[in-house]
């Protein structure tokens, strides 16, 4: 990104949740990015900031490219003084080639690895997904986790086409979105109880495609 004064800057955006805006924002800043602008989806959103791009040192690098290139030279000179007596030597001692057998044996191609599941609570992986870079959780990662549903006036099917419950965060000032099977849902209420295995996806809200969705892949309900 290049202003018009001229200034480079390298930008970076931040998905955050509902109502964790400021904490987000607040966080990044401390770490030098200057505030740019917000998007606002349903759910979550987007912050957007930016900070000035290092100079790239030419100065140095010419240096470096030209002591470089003298080296090449003087190589070069070296190998064209003595490379006279060595070419013959070395056209005699070449080794033989062997064969290629017809016969080979087919590479088995090892089984994929399951996926690991790791154990997590819902405030501990709140707190990954409003980290700078979601605290290292990528695409397919799944965890493992227990909690209580609450805000159930706002369970819907969302501009994803998928239906949303909420998992209670800390202790009730903040909530987990998770996309979960609808009729996996029915009889739940506020306070129900559930043991879920989610992984880390994508989604798709009017041609844009983000990351940082979660999707229930099995339920349980504590009783």
């Amino acid at each position: 990104m290049t202003t018009a004064t001229g200034m480079k800057y390298e930008t970076r955006s931040v998905k955050t949740v509902r109502g964790m805006e400021a904490r987000t924002r607040a966080k990044v800043e401390k770490e030098g990015w200057e505030f740019v602008s917000q998007t606002q989806g349903t759910v979550r959103a987007e912050l957007n900031f930016r900070r000035p791009k290092p100079e790239t040192p030419w100065k140095l690098i010419g240096i470096g490219g030209g002591l470089l290139a003298v080296l090449i030279i003087v190589l070069l000179i070296v190998n064209a003084i003595g490379g006279g007596d060595n070419s013959s030597n070395d056209a005699a001692t070449l080794p033989s080639q062997t064969a290629p057998t017809e016969a080979s044996t087919p590479s088995v191609e090892p089984a994929p690895a399951k996926p690991v599941v790791t154990a997590i609570s819902v405030d501990e992986l709140l707190d990954k997904l409003n980290s700078g870079q979601m605290g290292g959780i990528k695409v397919g990662d799944q965890f493992q986790l227990t909690g209580e549903l609450f805000m159930s006036e706002l369970w819907m099917t969302g501009a994803t086409g998928e239906f949303t419950v909420m998992l209670k965060a800390q202790g009730g000032g903040q909530d987990l979105s998770v996309f979960v099977d609808k009729s996996d849902a029915a009889g739940w209420q506020d306070g129900t109880k559930v043991q879920m295995i989610v992984e880390m996806g994508e989604a798709t809200i009017n041609g844009e495609t983000t990351d940082g969705w979660l999707r229930a892949l099995s339920v349980e309900t504590i009783p």
